[in-house]
């Protein structure tokens, strides 16, 4: 498993590498290609969905994607994404996760984009089943006034095929879950601001299975099945790079606070030996970039 994840991710770069030069003679009204990526160290494993998912050891995420965008402003992607632990338990697997996801995206208005992706989560032989998703997105870019801007967005995330739940203790698929949220930005001289923040609710099924039930009431005080999620906000601060042509991108300090209501999220944390707290502060690094 470890060395045909490796070789996706090897033969995913070169393909990405060179479609570089190749965008460099589209002209602005033909279709374009772009590539794209981020690398992260990470204090810790916290998903979208406030699954904590591991403490133990820094965990290094590896995201790597492509585009092709028509001059209308319509959008097809691809990408992966590799989840590495390396300081784990001895003996065990350094690979903690490999996804792939395709998607489309498409203006519907000024700053308003539409997307729809699909997504396939795969885990090493000791972690849960595959798990198979589809996501909506809409997103609102607003333009920047003095430098700042706020950029909500809504997502319907959908678990469509699985044997294992998103956040452990849920029902595995036929369920899904709405994150609202914006991003406040910041752009000065030299330097950029964000603030990711959102919210989650969802049905109850969700975040705790009836079959689930009697063990998070025991797990957690109340042990309550809710349909709120979780409440999420943090800072990211970055400097512009350039690498040449016409790459550039970006590095990055950040720290993220997470907010568990749901006592099912904080259940799982214990189940996967992360601590009892609703609370939970992760930080990190990175650096991205694209073309």
């Amino acid at each position: 498993m470890r060395n045909i994840l490796w070789g996706i991710s090897a033969i995913a770069m070169g393909c990405w590498a060179s479609a570089a030069s190749a965008q460099e003679a589209e002209s602005s009204d033909k279709w374009e290609l772009h590539g794209f990526g981020d690398y992260s160290v990470k204090q810790d494993y916290v998903t979208q969905r406030g699954l904590v998912v591991t403490t133990d050891g820094a965990m290094a995420h590896l995201v790597n994607g492509i585009s092709v965008n028509s001059p209308d402003g319509v959008s097809i992607y691809a990408g992966t994404f590799l989840a590495l632990n390396p300081g784990h338990a001895a003996g065990s697997d350094v690979i903690n996760e490999f996804d792939w996801w395709v998607g489309a995206s498409a203006p519907i208005a000024e700053g308003l984009t539409a997307s729809v992706e699909y997504g396939h989560w795969i885990f090493p032989k000791s972690g849960p089943f595959d798990q198979r998703n589809v996501q909506f997105r809409l997103s609102y870019a607003d333009k920047p006034d003095n430098g700042f801007s706020i950029n909500p967005h809504a997502n319907v995330f959908l678990a469509v095929n699985a044997k294992s739940s998103s956040v452990v203790l849920g029902k595995p698929d036929g369920t899904g879950y709405l994150e609202l949220g914006v991003t406040p930005k910041y752009e000065g001289k030299g330097f950029t601001l964000t603030a990711p923040t959102w919210t989650s609710v969802g049905p109850k099924n969700y975040w705790v299975s009836k079959d689930n039930a009697a063990l998070v009431a025991t797990l957690v005080d109340g042990g309550e099945r809710s349909n709120l999620g979780l409440f999420s906000t943090g800072l990211k601060a970055s400097v512009p790079l350039k690498f040449g042509g016409s790459a550039g991108g970006s590095a990055y300090l950040f720290g993220q606070y997470y907010h568990l209501f749901n006592d099912g999220l904080v259940a799982a944390k214990q189940v996967l030996n992360n601590g009892t707290k609703r609370d939970h502060f992760n930080f990190g690094a990175g650096v991205s970039w694209g073309f």
